[in-house]
């Protein structure tokens, strides 16, 4: 398959912060596009808080602190509009880097994100994660895919033994049902997509750094399908799919990393040093066949297409490609986040197709790709 190699040209978000992740595109009722995303002095920091920036006439405006200042660390927003006009904000609030201790919590604005409600916990469960859409069904039932950050006895969080979840509201959002995805350990960031004719499909991170997994749901998500893996590279880090029906009934777009780790990396029981910020588990620790594999490359960053629902993909084009970014750029990031782009999100917007992803995490970058591309 031939791969165009032509980055799309992008702008740069801007942000007051040292380090910015985990973009969320989301069009206002209004129709202007919002982007909401976590930034401080590094993940998991107690600093680290949600910001968002609108775009007025071609510009991204001023970034705007929209959690409050508290003891936990917050991460991974998702906004979502309500028919009944209500504008969502849900994110999660931990400590330190312990997801096992995250809490999903709600704003809510009447007004478009003028102004916003008190921050209030969505859940009374800790360790449970976000982050893609809010789905809300014909019937107006509400569908919020998460994960669980299960800790194995004797263990601190890794993401080894995470699972999926649907969360099911019929009332508005005031109380939820949990439905489990069967045979989810590993598969997570669970990313739903509705289509007009009722049915659901749904996409996956893996945390065995291999393949973007799949599922489906024909009840409004009330069943799914186990995940399985599709011909299609994962480095265990976030990718986002969207619906594109400008390009046909059955057409997805998604963007991601290509990457997966070497065949195996997962199998063992690997040695880790003991993290002074996370609690240790109860229990008798016992070796586990799998692991959470981290660390495979964050680049190359693409956009691809499917005409079948999610079933094959073709590769569209690449928004970066390592041996392209910006030396200035590369100097001015961390170690450890040198081309590291990741994290995408996705609105399609009649023919555009919209992407927001952390560059470096020195900002949250935004590209915009033409039908001329899209359709190749």
């Amino acid at each position: 398959m031939a791969q165009m190699n032509t980055r799309p040209k992008g702008v740069l978000v801007p942000t007051p912060c040292p380090e910015n992740h985990a973009s969320f595109l989301h069009r206002l009722p209004d129709e202007r596009l919002a982007v909401a995303w976590f930034g401080g002095s590094r993940e998991g920091r107690p600093d680290v808080r949600i910001y968002w920036s609108v775009r007025e006439m071609g510009t991204w405006g001023k970034a705007e602190q929209l959690s409050p200042d508290t003891d936990g660390s917050d991460q991974n927003p998702v906004l979502a509009s309500l028919p009944g006009g209500e504008l969502w904000l849900l994110y999660t609030s931990q400590h330190l880097g312990a997801q096992d201790t995250a809490r999903v919590m709600r704003r809510v604005s009447l007004d478009n994100g003028l102004t916003w409600s008190e921050p209030a916990a969505l859940l009374e469960k800790t360790g449970v994660f976000i982050r893609h859409d809010l789905i809300v069904l014909s019937d107006g039932t509400l569908l919020l895919p998460a994960f669980h950050c299960t800790v194995l006895p004797g263990r601190q969080w890794h993401g080894d033994a995470d699972t999926s979840v649907v969360l099911r509201s019929t009332d508005q959002g005031r109380t939820w049902d949990e439905v489990e995805v069967p045979a989810s350990v590993g598969a997570v960031h669970m990313n739903i997509v509705p289509f007009e004719d009722g049915g659901l499909v749904a996409f996956f991170r893996s945390r065995w750094a291999d393949y973007v997994y799949r599922s489906e749901s024909n009840d409004g998500g009330q069943t799914w399908t186990p995940p399985s893996p599709l011909d299609v590279p994962n480095n265990n880090s976030s990718i986002q799919v969207r619906a594109a029906p400008e390009y046909g009934p059955d057409t997805l777009v998604a963007a991601l990393n290509p990457v997966q780790a070497p065949p195996g990396s997962e199998h063992g029981d690997p040695a880790r040093s003991t993290d002074p910020g996370k609690l240790i588990a109860p229990g008798e620790t016992t070796p586990i066949d799998r692991h959470a594999v981290w660390g495979p490359p964050r680049i190359p960053l693409s956009l691809l297409r499917s005409d079948d629902r999610g079933i094959t993909w073709v590769h569209v084009v690449d928004f970066e490609q390592a041996g392209q970014v910006p030396e200035e750029d590369l100097r001015a990031a961390s170690d450890k986040r040198k081309n590291e782009m990741s994290y995408p999100s996705v609105i399609v917007v009649g023919r555009e197709v919209h992407v927001t992803y952390s560059y470096n995490r020195l900002a949250i970058k935004h590209v915009i790709v033409g039908p001329e591309t899209v359709a190749k």
